[in-house]
């Protein structure tokens, strides 16, 4: 419901079903009860608490692509671009045509590091910290209070990153046309402004794609740091 990819719309429930059956199977084998757990009133109480761990596990993976969404709608408001949105599959939202296009390569990076079998093998991790005969989880304690806000602050952080040299690149743009407007009146700005930032625009896409290669790759080792760490948080860690 909430990890990055699986939580895609577009992804059968069929699938999502399936995924979910085959690795509880795993995890059971794996990872056997050390307890037996009760079936009574209480067993609601083990349910709710698997539901929240796996909930704040998953949020806590999307924020990094999360980020990658805000950096494609701060360099889209530079741009010229805010207007041009699209659907989101993912979520069903419009968010910036940029910020599709870079979320795409995300993903697609995600893949090829295996991402997905690192989040899979985090999660089975998760049992052996957080047990399943045990009714609770630290979920409101100061530690991961604490980590909560050091992800939405990498989060930030991070876009901002990828956004700084796009930003930066066309605010020295904007000065510039800004300038020939005021030296030279008679040359209509508004008319070559915009398709100028555009063409500036997509060629330093073209020229940063690496170092956003750089930063995905970054991105991804802070994401599966901060699973560890709040894994470890969950489980009333220090």
């Amino acid at each position: 419901m909430s990890a990055p990819f699986f939580s895609i719309r577009g992804v059968p429930n069929q699938f999502k079903i399936a995924l979910a059956f085959v690795m509880a199977l795993i995890s059971f084998q794996y990872l056997p009860v050390q307890a037996q757990i009760p079936m009574d009133l209480t067993f609601v109480i083990y349910v709710i608490k698997e539901a929240l761990v796996g909930l704040i596990l998953g949020y806590i993976c999307e924020m990094m692509f999360i980020a990658v969404q805000v950096a494609g709608g701060m360099m889209d408001m530079q741009m010229g671009l805010a207007m041009a949105n699209v659907i989101d599959p993912k979520t069903g939202a419009y968010i910036p045509i940029t910020g599709n296009f870079k979320n795409m390569l995300a993903v697609l990076y995600f893949f090829s590091i295996n991402g997905h079998h690192m989040l899979i093998r985090g999660i089975m991790s998760s049992y052996q910290v957080i047990p399943v005969d045990k009714m609770w989880a630290a979920i409101g304690s100061e530690n991961v209070m604490m980590m909560a806000v050091k992800v939405f602050q990498n989060m930030f952080l991070s876009a901002f990153m990828m956004a700084a040299p796009i930003v930066v690149a066309l605010f020295l743009v904007d000065l510039s046309l800004g300038i020939i407007a005021k030296s030279v009146p008679q040359f209509n700005i508004f008319v070559v402004g915009l398709p100028l930032k555009l063409l500036a625009s997509f060629s330093l896409l073209i020229v940063v794609m690496p170092a956003f290669l750089l930063t995905l790759n970054g991105l991804f080792e802070n994401m599966f740091r901060a699973l560890a760490e709040m894994i470890k948080a969950l489980g009333g860690s220090p």
